[in-house]
């Protein structure tokens, strides 16, 4: 990793409209308007929040470049506890070294930019993705069969990826996949929860973290994990993708993961909510869904075979 650059704090100049892959709900005005630039990259505009930090827009106009840029939370500088997980650190030691058409592309260093408090915050420079992640095909149900199995294939070729590398990404989930604003590249995004089976830093984490909406059961029990755990996840997203529901039915987020775990709960095949949906990826996604790691997908390189062969009978 490069090393560290220190950079002064400036006047901000952000504008609140923007829209982005996270929901930006929750965004006070003091989060939008903590940072100004990051080096030479001003900041444009919020583009959204998670439990980590935010992520921003920004242009260095030297140069005509955009970039993303996230912003760890303050908390995890602040507290010696949290810092000491170092999320970012982890981010960019998983990240950066990968290189591949459905994931995103990160710079090697991270920038610390005073704030207008005066507090070191940590920055992370990455690709920027113009458009909006999976989500907003699942509210607004805008995609045929067959563009919903390119992008699961997309993703696929993707996790596997991150897999034959020794990577468990634990928060697949729909908000972590991104699209180009014309819907030609689908990145996945977002690993300051990852595991690298590779990695010193990694090897004591505790299984935590993550969405629960999306975990697995064994992710939910804090058992340890593996590449199967995303599957299950993947599981999940793609159910949501083709039938713009949950698999559960639950009113509230401790009732769905009781649902996840509970063996005597069926997850109802994706063709009931979508008739369009053939018998073939009904299988698939309920094999993805399995609660016995063993019964379930081994590797997303199974999992893509299945899809391809789904593709070939041209749904």
């Amino acid at each position: 990793m490069e090393i560290t650059r220190w950079l002064r704090f400036g006047k901000n100049k952000a504008n609140a409209n923007a829209s982005g892959p996270e929901s930006l709900e929750g965004l006070d005005e003091e989060s939008q308007f903590e940072l100004s630039h990051v080096g030479p990259y001003e900041i444009v505009a919020p583009i959204g929040s998670g439990g980590m930090g935010t992520v921003y827009k920004a242009i260095d106009r030297s140069r005509d470049m955009t970039i993303a840029i996230k912003v760890l939370d303050r908390r995890y500088d602040m507290d010696k506890r949290r810092r000491k997980r170092d999320y970012l650190g982890r981010e960019i030691l998983i990240a950066a070294s990968l290189n591949h058409p459905n994931i995103i592309k990160m710079h090697k260093e991270i920038v610390v930019q005073e704030d207008r408090h005066g507090h070191q915050r940590r920055c992370l420079l990455m690709e920027y993705i113009d458009g909006h992640n999976l989500k907003k095909h699942i509210v607004d149900r805008d995609l045929t069969m067959k563009q919903m199995s390119d992008i699961c294939t997309k993703l696929s070729h993707g996790l596997d990826f991150l897999h034959q590398h020794g990577i468990v990404h634990r928060d697949i989930k729909p908000g972590n996949f991104l699209f180009s604003r014309d819907g030609t590249q689908v990145k996945i995004v977002d690993f300051g929860l990852s595991k690298s089976n590779t990695s010193w830093r990694t090897r004591w984490m505790r299984e935590s973290g993550g969405t629960r909406l999306y975990m697995s059961p064994e992710q939910l029990q804090k058992k340890s994990l593996d590449a199967r755990s995303d599957i299950f996840s993947f599981g999940i997203t793609m159910y949501e993708l083709f039938t713009g529901r949950h698999p559960c039915n639950a009113s509230d987020t401790r009732l769905i993961q009781r649902q996840i775990m509970d063996p005597n709960y069926k997850f109802e095949p994706p063709s009931k909510y979508n008739s369009d949906i053939p018998s073939k990826l009904d299988k698939i996604i309920l094999k993805a869904l399995r609660r016995k790691i063993d019964s379930r997908y081994q590797s997303v390189t199974e999992l893509l075979l299945d899809l391809s062969r789904v593709a070939e009978s041209r749904i």
